[in-house]
């Protein structure tokens, strides 16, 4: 009889292409929770139908929280305040996926991020210093580098209108926009964390690059590995990932997100369960 014998776990995800989007780390990782005993339920709320105030309705043990979409997050805090419990929590996902939130929090712990600026699209920009070099746009709760743009110089006038989103249409868009100062060169260094285990590998970013299990795994020195780790503490994530750039000796802190995939990394399977035992032995 394992811990997780008798429980209910739920992984709330997107819809991609139509189907739940379950890759093959995460898919792994739901057949050890079902081999040890758990009863495993893949949800995609936003094809759901929710009375939010249902107060009778079935809630699972633990909900694994890695949809960025517009109604599980409102759900997942909703249900967070009943007493369901989430991995990561609730209220800090959804701050998480607020990409200039993140950056504020971050460079209030003292974190190096780049210089970030908060605009309107469609709104005439100026720079509030003297600036060099190219920059990148990006919407605040852009996902899988949807949305983002690259210019060879400070932007005066950003593109109107939110960006398309295909499927991933149920993650909101509002056309507000980050620019910030490019930093460094790609490949980024992608670090997934959890259970206190950080997996490193560099990856080209690209189109589609987020669906790739192709990476170049790396280790990363100790005073990165710090960072990193306070990157968790500073957004009250267990389960997250942060996108480093280094530049002239000074490593950058380009994006952090909660949940990630953790794709190309196999290994990350039992660092997983052991964060969900985890959860499931502080919530009893």
């Amino acid at each position: 009889m394992t811990a997780l014998a008798g429980t209910c776990i739920e992984l709330w995800v997107e819809s991609r292409g139509g189907s739940a989007a379950v890759n093959p780390v995460i898919g792994a990782l739901l057949d050890e929770l079902s081999a040890a005993g758990a009863k495993t339920i893949v949800r995609v709320p936003e094809r759901e139908v929710i009375d939010v105030d249902d107060g009778g309705r079935d809630h699972a043990d633990l909900v694994l929280l890695k949809s960025a979409g517009a109604v599980a997050q409102s759900l997942a805090v909703s249900d967070e305040v009943a007493g369901v419990q989430f991995l990561n929590g609730a209220a800090a996902t959804r701050r998480a996926h607020d990409k200039a939130a993140t950056v504020a929090r971050l460079a209030a712990a003292d974190l190096p991020v780049p210089l970030t600026l908060l605009a309107t699209g469609g709104a005439r920009l100026r720079s509030p210093m003297a600036t060099a070099g190219a920059f990148i746009s990006k919407p605040v709760y852009g996902i899988h580098g949807r949305g983002v743009t690259v210019h060879e110089h400070f932007p005066t006038v950003l593109d109107e209108g939110p960006a398309s989103l295909d499927d991933l249409s149920f993650v909101v868009d509002d056309g507000v926009r980050l620019v910030q100062a490019k930093v460094g060169e790609e490949p980024d260094v992608k670090v997934y964390v959890a259970d206190g285990r950080c997996f490193v590998a560099f990856k080209q970013f690209r189109s589609g690059s987020y669906a790739s299990d192709e990476v170049q795994p790396s280790v990363l020195p100790d005073d990165e590995i710090e960072m990193v780790h306070a990157v968790g503490e500073a957004l009250d994530l267990r389960c997250f990932g942060v996108d480093l750039r280094r530049q002239d000796g000074q490593t950058w802190i380009i994006d952090a997100n909660p949940f990630p995939g953790y794709r190309g990394f196999p290994q990350a399977v039992s660092a997983l369960r052991a964060e969900i035992e985890q959860a499931l032995a502080a919530g009893g």
